[in-house]
């Protein structure tokens, strides 16, 4: 192999593992796209949410949001990863974090965002109202 071929195959992986220049990201509004959704998906959208925070045994306070514990028999994990992999098309402001425990078999969701999410959620989910006022 040249010398000339193996510089420029280091060059290209230098280039590939260097920092790009960071994108402007502009950020989402708070509001919840729901056209982000077809008909079917819409509906079990809302499905999916009620059966969600309905299985809501405990809530904690986070800086940015809040961590929600679901009682799995109530909400199996493939809904709760269903809701979100759909609530994120029509609010992609939010952050998720699922923190599925094997020893005692909690699944801990994790909502939150940056500045005014929180506000977002305590505004926007009136059916975790009074679960987040038990925290």
């Amino acid at each position: 192999m040249s010398k000339l071929l193996v510089i420029s195959a280091f060059a290209l992986v230098a280039a590939c593992l260097s920092p790009a220049e960071p994108a402007h990201v502009s950020q989402a509004p708070f509001a919840c796209n729901l056209k982000a959704f077809t008909p079917d998906q819409r509906v079990r959208w809302r499905q999916l949410i009620e059966r969600v925070t309905s299985a809501v045994t405990e809530a904690r306070e986070l800086k940015d949001g809040y961590a929600l514990r679901i009682n799995t028999s109530h909400a199996p994990l493939v809904e709760v990863a269903g809701w979100v992999d759909l609530e994120r098309r029509c609010c992609p402001f939010f952050d998720f974090q699922m923190d599925v425990h094997g020893e005692d078999g909690s699944l801990w969701l994790s909502l939150k965002g940056r500045d005014g999410v929180k506000d977002f959620i305590n505004a926007d989910f009136s059916l975790l109202h009074e679960k987040l006022q038990k925290h």
